[in-house]
């Protein structure tokens, strides 16, 4: 053919093989074989589709009901503070709140929840039949609504109120959803300034070819981009939601018991530390509060392997008392669990990992009984002191506040030691602001723990250490007899009590007579025989000017002025009144109401110095290896040098202040029933202020049994105020068979 291309290989009339060649001899096989290259890339896309839709299908849904596990705390119950009749004073109570997961309660139910929950309900393969998806999605809108239905019932709640709570509940959540969302529109997209930034950093592509495989790329392997406009998913909506608060402990284990019935339903327990007795001795026992971070810190430094209390933000600490002395006992391990939640935030199930143990109980030395008793006696002396400045219009101050300890002379255990006024522990736990600032701004100072750390001069009490010191200095002879005649120098100072009211003296006078009747000057006369050093030695050696070491914080040791300080110490001139003043517990000697009880106990038990302590022993927790009582022992040591017969000369002394009818407690404290030894104690305060007024001794006076301390702050006279209220305390004491009466009638020397 005339037309036939010019090219050399195609005018040969045969191919390679030999055979005739013609250029449209096959058309077919190249529209097949063109098909075919089109045909492979498709079907390596559906072979795939299949793979994933057919042969993976489990794992995606799997996927789409993954799971998350998280380690969670189980409250553990801190011990209890008993007293030594059987009183709880201070327990862990177990509170439990019902809570509800958001979904659960959200009205209308969100879609997307729904449409999850229902296909829980679906096998695999029926989730694309929307029939089905449909009536599973019915299902569970009546389980919802009988879960409601079942709860108000089980919780005893009319179902109205229930609703009310969940609308509550909803609402805080929405103001949250839209608080949220409205701050997210005011702001930049992140996602829009990243893909700005990639986009910006991605080359242009050269020619089309490119261009169309970088578009065939994004498209496969990328995710689709989020709507500028998607609402923002908070995580309250994913959360459980208290909806009432402190249920009683047997509907809470009814809802737990059947999860079957309530889903979405999750009981929360904690643990509220109670004070049953309220203001029984609550400086004595103390309180448990939120832990700080300052002591967090502290105990991460001090235990760097790992706290052995296991002490987290938000745990409770013993702050003061014996809740914090005995915190190592009473603090209780938590537990933990295994908690495993969907994807929507619901529990699917918990796992044990550890059990929690409750901590160990401290049993106490008070008597609650007896603690009680005397709270109340202390008011109404304060009460009754009141009465009588708004009757006579006094000038003087009325009485702030008082103190009693009640202690046994062998073992150093306090039985009773009251404060007034006092404030109640449970108040403390969750004060609002008024509460507590009203307890701050008292003038009486209820938080103040009189009974350790209240430094006073202690007046004529202190005559009993004075008395010790000048027989054991050996200068003075007991037996021999000092002129009195009210006064020591001068008729304007260094006076007697009865100078000051009467004009007269005691005339001749000896130490026992002088103790008795409580005179000044005898024993002015008698420090100057001994000198200052003599005094502060005895002082010293009987506890003074230190801590007695009870086991709770916070105790204070007075002032014990030193005649001769060392160089550590800040030196002051000393005067001759300081040594007279210090004779009679004044001067700038100062002393807290349990060094004083401490005093009476050493004369009454022959000189041995006991610890006084409030805890008697630690009582194993339920979870404990071991179900043996640890009783605490305290040290004790008998005072050095100190002479049986010193002792028994002060105590001829105290019992005449009581029994002789010269005595400044004869009138006030002497009992038939029962034999008394003790020291009254006004000690002056200046200022244009009442004295303070003390009686401190033990009884009974045979046998020894109890010390006591009472002290009224400015409260006047010692004999006429302080002394009976420990003649009413005795009684107490006899009422309660602590004492048995004597019916012993003391002959008076």
């Amino acid at each position: 053919m005339l037309n036939q291309p010019g090219i050399d290989h195609l005018n040969s009339e045969t191919d390679a093989m030999g055979h005739s060649f013609q250029v449209d001899r096959m058309p077919g096989v190249r529209v097949f074989l063109l098909g075919l290259m089109l045909m492979i890339p498709l079907l390596a896309v559906s072979g795939r589709l299949l793979f994933i839709q057919y042969m993976n299908a489990e794992y995606f849904y799997s996927q789409f009901g993954r799971t998350t596990e998280s380690i969670e705390p189980i409250p553990s119950r801190d011990g209890r503070i008993i007293s030594v009749d059987g009183q709880i004073l201070a327990i862990d109570v177990e509170r439990f709140d019902l809570q509800a997961h958001y979904r659960w309660l959200e009205e209308p139910p969100n879609s997307r929840w729904l449409k999850k929950q229902a296909l829980k309900l679906l096998e695999p393969i029926d989730r694309r039949n929307q029939e089905k998806v449909e009536a599973a999605k019915q299902q569970i809108l009546a389980r919802r609504r009988r879960l409601w239905e079942d709860l108000a019932v089980v919780v005893r709640m009319n179902p109205d109120e229930l609703k009310v709570l969940c609308r509550k509940t909803q609402q805080r959540v929405e103001t949250i959803i839209e608080n949220v969302n409205q701050r997210a529109a005011k702001v930049p997209s992140e996602i829009q300034i990243e893909e700005s930034f990639s986009d910006s950093k991605e080359p242009r592509s050269q020619n089309h070819l490119s261009a169309v495989w970088e578009l065939l790329k994004e498209t496969l392997t990328k995710p689709p981009r989020r709507p500028q406009k998607e609402r923002i998913v908070v995580r309250e909506e994913l959360d459980y939601h208290t909806l009432k608060s402190d249920i009683p402990r047997e509907i809470a284990l009814a809802i737990s018991a059947h999860p079957e019935r309530f889903p979405g339903i999750n009981i929360e327990i904690a643990t509220l530390r109670e004070y049953p007795k309220k203001t029984i001795a609550p400086h004595e026992i103390g309180i448990r509060h939120r832990i700080d971070d300052k002591i967090l810190v502290a105990r991460k430094q001090r235990f760097p392997e790992g706290d052995p209390l296991d002490y987290r933000e938000g745990d409770r600490i013993g702050k003061t008392g014996i809740e914090r002395s005995y915190d190592r006992y009473l603090r209780g391990l938590r537990g933990l669990k295994r908690v495993v939640k969907d994807r929507q935030g619901e529990i699917v199930r918990t796992e044990i990992i550890r059990e929690p143990k409750s901590g160990d109980d401290v049993v106490l030395t008070l008597s609650t009984q007896i603690q009680e008793q005397v709270q109340h006696l202390l008011d109404q002396t304060l009460q009754r002191l009141q009465q009588n400045v708004d009757q006579t219009g006094s000038p003087h101050h009325v009485s702030a506040g008082g103190c009693v300890v009640v202690l046994d002379v062998r073992t150093g255990a306090i039985i009773a030691m009251a404060s007034a006024p006092r404030y109640d522990l449970n108040l403390l736990l969750n004060p609002s602001p008024d509460e507590w600032q009203a307890v701050l701004n008292d003038p009486k100072r209820p938080l103040f723990p009189r009974a350790t750390q209240m430094m006073l001069p202690p007046g004529s009490t202190f005559k009993t250490l004075t008395s010790i010191a000048l027989l054991e200095s050996g200068k003075v002879d007991p037996d021999e007899f000092f002129s009195c005649r009210g006064y020591l120098d001068r008729p304007d100072r260094h006076r007697d009590y009865i100078y000051r009211h009467f004009g007269v003296g005691h005339h001749d006078i000896n130490l026992t007579q002088a103790l008795t009747q409580s005179c000044n000057v005898y024993f002015f006369q008698a420090a100057r025989k001994i000198g200052p050093q003599t005094i502060y030695h005895w002082a010293d050696q009987l506890g003074f000017g230190k801590p007695t070491g009870i086991d709770i914080p916070g105790e204070r040791g007075g002032h014990l002025p030193d005649p001769k300080p060392s160089n550590k110490k800040k030196k002051s001139p000393w005067y001759p009144g300081d040594t007279l003043g210090i004779a009679i517990g004044q001067s700038r000697l100062t002393v807290t109401p349990l060094q004083i009880a401490r005093l009476m106990a050493v004369v009454a038990n022959n000189g041995e110095l006991i610890v006084p302590h409030l805890a008697q022993s630690i009582v194993p927790s339920a979870e404990s290896s071991t179900t043996r009582r640890k009783m605490i022992s305290y040290p004790r040591r008998y005072v050095s040098g100190i002479h049986p017969g010193t002792l028994q000369r002060v105590r001829e002394g105290l019992i005449n202040v009581v029994a002789h009818p010269q005595g400044t407690g004869y009138k006030t404290v002497r009992m038939k029933e029962i034999t008394i030894a003790g020291k009254t104690g006004t000690a002056e305060t200046g200022g244009g202020k009442n004295d303070h007024a003390w009686f401190a001794g033990f009884v009974p006076v045979e046998r020894p049994k109890y010390a006591f301390a009472v002290v009224i702050e400015h409260g006047g006279s010692g004999s006429k105020v302080a002394g009976p209220v420990a003649k009413t305390l005795i009684q107490l004491l006899l009422k309660a068979g602590f004492l048995t009466s004597t019916q012993v009638k003391l002959q008076a020397n």
